[in-house]
């Protein structure tokens, strides 16, 4: 018995300890850095504590940066839950269980591009000129040339759309095979008593899927802070700054333009923080 309650331990510690190790050492280092001053191009540095933190609170491109973070957030978040929920809804209601599969393995294939080769091809499909994306608007509009990724007003939109291409359809997939697992006699019932489609996953089966729902919600949250490979490639966060996220701009004044390491590390170490204050507050209010 003793030899069986200790096995767990034996497995679960080493890689415990491993993950605990590649996890802090990281995030001491950076906060180590970002109370300095340290450059790219000089080896001295002296400690300015919280000065870093200070000059970010006035650096303006910095609070540009928050914003188009959080724009980023919202609207990738909400877009990809409404195409999932959507398009999982509509494979239940509509698709006997091959089409389901079929769809389902082809909703499956964006997220298994890797995002710099996903970046490509949709940058290639918003040309102006030779972009399957823009066809539709010089159709309409007799040859006019539309070019959505060099547009403040229109970029992030352009970028955040192969985000939701991505995540939307494989969130699809889950949110079908969540309804495939309920069970059917909520739903029998209420086609007896002829409630509409829309009703009854209104009010019968997404209700029955809110905390799992509400997991996929989070999911999409944290995943969408790794954006930058995607908007790097698209607009390298043009036009100006229009998507320039606080991961960008923290690579850029890091090992771009001025090689500002310790600013880059602040503005990290204040991204961690605000993050897991946020995401603490959003799931004690999920729960309560």
């Amino acid at each position: 018995m003793r030899r069986r309650s200790s096995l767990p331990v034996t497995f679960l510690v080493p890689t415990l300890a491993i993950l605990l190790v590649l996890s802090m050492v990281p995030t001491l280092y950076a906060i180590v850095i970002a109370l300095q001053n340290r450059e790219l191009s000089s080896t001295g540095y002296s400690w300015v504590w919280f000065s870093n933190f200070a000059d970010l609170f006035l650096d303006r491109r910095f609070l540009n940066a928050v914003w188009v973070s959080v724009k980023w957030e919202i609207v990738t978040v909400i877009a990809t839950m409404v195409v999932a929920i959507g398009l999982g809804v509509l494979m239940f209601e509509v698709a006997g269980p091959r089409l389901r599969n079929f769809y389902c393995l082809l909703f499956i294939i964006p997220v298994l591009l890797p995002r710099v080769s996903a970046a490509f091809v949709w940058k290639f499909a918003y040309h102006p000129l030779y972009g399957i994306a823009t066809y539709p608007y010089r159709l309409v509009t007799g040859g006019l040339i539309f070019d959505p990724l060099s547009k403040p007003g229109t970029a992030l939109f352009a970028v955040a759309s192969v985000d939701v291409w991505q995540w939307g359809l494989f969130f699809a997939v889950i949110v079908l095979k969540l309804l495939e697992t309920l069970p059917p006699q909520p739903i029998e019932a209420a086609r007896l008593d002829h409630v509409k489609r829309w009703q009854i996953h209104a009010y019968v089966t997404l209700p029955m899927l809110k905390a799992p729902l509400i997991s996929l919600m989070f999911v999409k949250m944290i995943e969408s802070l790794r954006s930058f490979d995607l908007i790097y490639v698209m607009t390298r966060g043009g036009p100006g700054v229009a998507t320039e996220t606080l991961d960008m701009y923290a690579f850029s004044q890091g090992f771009i333009e001025s090689g500002k390491v310790s600013y880059a590390s602040a503005m990290a170490v204040l991204m961690m923080i605000a993050t897991v204050i946020t995401f603490t507050m959003l799931w004690k209010r999920v729960q309560a």
